[in-house]
């Protein structure tokens, strides 16, 4: 029995090193959709390219032209800092109006691309939790109203339940944020993490539970 059969992966082009080219060269075949770890967003809602440069003649533009059949995302992070998703979330001084037009932008300059990922990580408590999902429906109208084939990934907490966040990011509902994108990434492997105490990343009955 092929246990992949039907089954579709996605990566990211976080590390940026000669151990992941060689892996986007050898395993590219069966990778379905990699998100572009090139773009953060600051607290204004400005996106500014940092990272894996994906730049006409850039190396990751080979890869970009050896596999068609993968879906580039261009990634989008706030690095983990909980005071831009705040910005972001309560458009303080107009900075999600911002975000939005620079995530057009963004997918103007780089056409290739087949839609957008977003990372934004470190946000608040339950009571944030209809605000937050407000705004990842307005980032997803957002592009789909520049090009409705785009596509929208969204990257989220494990949660075991609403109000189950390890980490304490309870803004988070699965649900309520299932019609706002066509993918997301359930980021299950923070269980433990270098700040804190010694244990397993992702242990069994975590993973069932989220």
């Amino acid at each position: 029995m092929d246990l992949l059969k039907g089954k579709e992966i996605m990566v990211w082009t976080f590390m940026g090193n000669t151990r992941m080219y060689q892996a986007l060269r050898d395993y590219g075949d069966r990778i379905s959709q990699i998100g572009l770890f090139s773009f953060k967003v600051k607290a204004t809602g400005e996106i500014y390219e940092s990272g894996v440069s994906i730049a006409t003649g850039s190396t990751m533009r080979t890869y970009i032209n050896k596999w068609p059949h993968i879906k580039w995302l261009l990634t989008v992070s706030n690095d983990g800092t909980n005071s831009i998703f705040a910005a972001l979330r309560d458009n303080t001084d107009g900075a999600q109006d911002t975000f939005l037009s620079e995530l057009v932008r963004i997918m103007e300059e780089y056409p290739f691309c087949d839609g957008i990922d977003i990372d934004l990580e470190k946000g608040d408590d339950y009571s944030t939790a209809t605000a937050s999902t407000a705004m990842f429906k307005n980032i997803y109208n957002a592009v789909k109203a520049y090009d409705s084939t785009k596509l929208v990934n969204i990257c989220l907490p494990g949660m075991t339940s609403v109000n189950g966040s390890v980490g304490g990011e309870n803004w988070c509902v699965y649900g309520d944020l299932n019609n706002y994108c066509d993918t997301a990434a359930i980021m299950s492997y923070g269980m433990a993490w270098a700040g804190s105490a010694p244990g397993p990343v992702s242990p069994r009955s975590w993973l069932e539970g989220i």
